[in-house]
Order: C-alpha cells, then sequence, then structure tokens
C-alpha cells in the first residue's frame, strides 16, 4: 500500500471513529511512519533480514573501487555476512580499517593465514580480507582490480520513513491493517475521551500482528533474496 492509500484509508477510519478535531496531512503521515516503526519492533521479523548483490567496480582510471553505498534501507549496525567473489570478508571498525591502510603504506603487503598477526607496530590484523562500515559507504580491503564480480551483502534492513506519496513500506501486504489500526489509535489517543477506543486499536493491532508472525514462523527459515534498490547502485 503506498502512503496516499495509508492516508485515505485512515481517513476514512478517523471519521467513521468520529473523533474531534482537525488533523494535517502532514500529522497523518507522522502516525502512519509511527505505525510502521512499531509493526516493524513488535517482533524478529524474517523480512527484515534481506539478501542483495552489487558488482564491483573500477574507477575511471582503471584502479579497483574501495568505496561503495550502502542499501537504502540498510539498518545501522546490521551487517550480518559481507563476501567479494564468494571470499568472506570480516568486518572491522572504522579506526581499525584506517589504521590497516594506514600499515600498508609503510609495509609491504602482507597476506596473513587465520592465525597469524600482521608484523606492523601499528595494528594487529589475523584477516587477510576485511571491510568497513563508515558513514553510508561500506569500504574493502584489500580492492579487488576486476570489475563485474558480485558482492553479497546479508543485513538487517530499517523502515524507511514514507515521504512521497506514491512510497511504499518494507513491510508486507498483510501488515497493513494493523499499522492501520496502530495509527488509528495514535489519533483516537489525542481525543479527549477516546483512550480506551485507542487501546482497543492497539491490543487489536498487536493481536494481528502475533497472528502474522506466528504464521512466519510456519514457513521455513530463508533470508529473502533480491537486489535491494537504490538510485545510487544504477
Amino acid at each position: 500500500m503506498q502512503l496516499q492509500e495509508f492516508r485515505e484509508d485512515l481517513n476514512a477510519r478517523i471519521t467513521a471513529s468520529k473523533v474531534s478535531g482537525f488533523w494535517k496531512d502532514s500529522d497523518k503521515d507522522r502516525w502512519i511512519n509511527k505505525a510502521i516503526i512499531r509493526a516493524c519492533n513488535f517482533a524478529r521479523w524474517k523480512f527484515l533480514s534481506k539478501h542483495a548483490t552489487q558488482l564491483t567496480e573500477l574507477n575511471p582510471d582503471g584502479s579497483g573501487k574501495e568505496a561503495y553505498f550502502l542499501p537504502f534501507d540498510y539498518k545501522p549496525g546490521g551487517m550480518v555476512f559481507l563476501s567479494v567473489d564468494g571470499e568472506e570478508h570480516h568486518k572491522v571498525t572504522e579506526n581499525q580499517y584506517l589504521s590497516r591502510k594506514s600499515d600498508n603504506k609503510i609495509a609491504p603487503t602482507f597476506h596473513p593465514s587465520l592465525d597469524v598477526v600482521h608484523p606492523s607496530s601499528h595494528t594487529d590484523w589475523r584477516w587477510q580480507k576485511v571491510y568497513a562500515v563508515i558513514g553510508d559507504q561500506y569500504f574493502l580491503d584489500p580492492v579487488l582490480e576486476i570489475e563485474g564480480k558480485v558482492i553479497d551483502l546479508f543485513y538487517k534492513r530499517r523502515p524507511v520513513r514514507l515521504v512521497e506519496e506514491t512510497d511504499e513500506p518494507i513491510t508486507p501486504e498483510e501488515m497493513d491493517e494493523p499499522i492501520l489500526k496502530l495509527a488509528l489509535g495514535t489519533c483516537l489517543a489525542k481525543a479527549p475521551g477516546r483512550k480506551n477506543d485507542a487501546e482497543k486499536e492497539v491490543v487489536e493491532a498487536h493481536a494481528l500482528l502475533q497472528q502474522i508472525k506466528e504464521r512466519e514462523d510456519e514457513e521455513p527459515s530463508s533470508v529473502f533474496i533480491g537486489q535491494a534498490k537504490n538510485i545510487r547502485w544504477s
């Protein structure tokens, strides 16, 4: 369901509930976005785990590209696994990554095994292939000097704020009803004497979410496989 459809449905429910008060579209959009977040936080949903792919690229000068933009729905701190051309890369902090890059400039290229420590006095390194998430990008070391190799990303998703009329949430369609109930509950809670009605909407929304979760748990465990859509990846 698109944002404009959520708002139209919410308007109809507000009218049917005979809520007194004037609410702007911006208020309703805020309630809808808040409801989406609440629905996502209700349980450990499988749809919040995602697998996306990207291809390695070369810079204009022909050198390998080091930094790539994260998927638009990436949750901060949510990288679970990353591999390049089938080879796992191990996550390090920003400071560790920058220190390693500094080490590489003052020492010959070093290829450690998993149980060998980098001899540099600056940083200990037990992994040959690493990555770091810095800002809205992830950085790879060593840089692959070949384009077209597959980068596999397994990560946790975050709900993306709906802004444009045609924006759609990352939640599955079956969660539209509980999302609308949560949004209506927020509206009712702001109306005088409607606290009990607001709580009823929330209780019903939670019951629906619980049913959805139980159905999801009965499904085979898997990570959603698909290409994360981001204009910066095109």
